[in-house]
């Protein structure tokens, strides 16, 4: 196993059901997407479900991230070049039924590519694993959902990793908890505040994280992560980078909700002439399959909320768009009808 993905799966923290679960839909499905937003772990996630299956009897065990892969068409020679068959003409021939497993990590930007080639090539080497991570479903026979991390979890990374980066201090329980609430919880975002301690105190560091702008840009100081996980900020462009020109616009006009809203409300405050009802329902749908919204918890049945720090974004899209006052004043109009 490549030595990044090795290094992402010793900073797990609070998982252990996670990796059960993924490691007996693997055994059973063979083909496996772990989904979710960017910096909720799903690399580290699928680290530690393969060092757990690391036992068996593999012939090949192999990563290999797609991030860079612009050109469509190479998915198939990516993978061969991670399981180290060059130059084979076919590589379901060349895998053969040789026991394999293999992780492809970062796939959303080829969702419909690699679902194809990995149904394909799963079907055709029975002795073939496969677990990928993506920011979107898949066509794959399962598809498993990664939510941030519980507040006590949450709190114990931070406190970790504060510890790793060479904090001096760490904030008691209760402010640890805090602090990662404010983060709703993200792996991400609380692996970058914990960064935050080598130039904080703990009593500074919880107003810091309250004040999203800031956090956006925190720098990892984990040299070793890719480029779009060493800020926030680069992990949002990057999932903004997949939406449709109406699913950013919509992102950026939802951001002004503060409290958890409906479809319906969305198409009160931010549908007109440039974002119709028909387009906008369809952009809503996109954003909730990505995890740029996020559906609450039963009593709220259709209620969706956007996680803090994808609404800090969103809302300097929407500054930068110029309709911040227009779309703030038509959510307090909506507050005030709805009351």
């Amino acid at each position: 196993m490549p030595e990044p993905l090795d290094a992402r799966s010793a900073a797990l923290v609070g998982r252990d059901a996670e990796a059960i679960e993924v490691e007996r839909l693997l055994r059973e499905h063979r083909l496996v997407a772990v989904v979710g937003p960017g910096g909720v772990g799903k690399s580290a996630l699928a680290a530690d479900v393969t060092r757990r299956m690391l036992p068996g009897p593999w012939a090949a065990v192999a990563a290999t991230d797609l991030a860079g892969l612009e050109t469509p068409g190479q998915v198939p020679h990516w993978m061969a070049c991670a399981l180290r068959l060059w130059g084979r003409p076919r590589l379901a021939e060349a895998v053969g039924r040789r026991p394999t497993l293999l992780v492809v990590d970062t796939c959303e930007h080829l969702a419909e590519e690699c679902a194809d080639v990995l149904v394909r090539l799963v079907g055709a080497c029975p002795g073939m694993h496969v677990l990928v991570t993506s920011r979107v479903p898949l066509r794959t026979p399962a598809n498993y959902s990664l939510r941030p991390l519980a507040p006590e979890a949450a709190a114990t990374l931070f406190s970790r990793t504060a510890l790793r980066f060479g904090a001096s201090v760490t904030p008691e329980s209760e402010l640890a908890r805090r602090i990662c609430t404010s983060l709703d919880g993200l792996p991400l975002a609380v692996q970058l505040a914990a960064g935050g301690l080598a130039h904080r105190t703990p009593d500074e560091l919880l107003p810091f994280v309250s004040r999203l702008r800031h956090v956006l840009d925190l720098t990892s100081p984990v040299t070793a992560l890719p480029s779009r996980q060493r800020t926030l900020r680069a992990s949002l462009s990057w999932s903004h980078r997949l939406c449709t020109p109406d699913e950013r616009l919509l992102w950026a006009r939802c951001s002004v909700f503060a409290d958890p809203f409906t479809l319906r409300d969305a198409l009160a405050v931010c549908s007109d002439e440039w974002l119709a009802a028909g387009p906008l329902v369809t952009a809503f749908a996109g954003l909730a399959a990505q995890a740029v919204l996020t559906p609450e918890p039963p009593p709220h049945t259709a209620a969706f909320r956007m996680p803090r720090v994808t609404r800090a974004y969103g809302r300097q899209r929407l500054e930068l768009l110029g309709e911040e006052d227009e779309f703030e004043r038509r959510c307090r109009a909506w507050c005030v009808s709805s009351c």
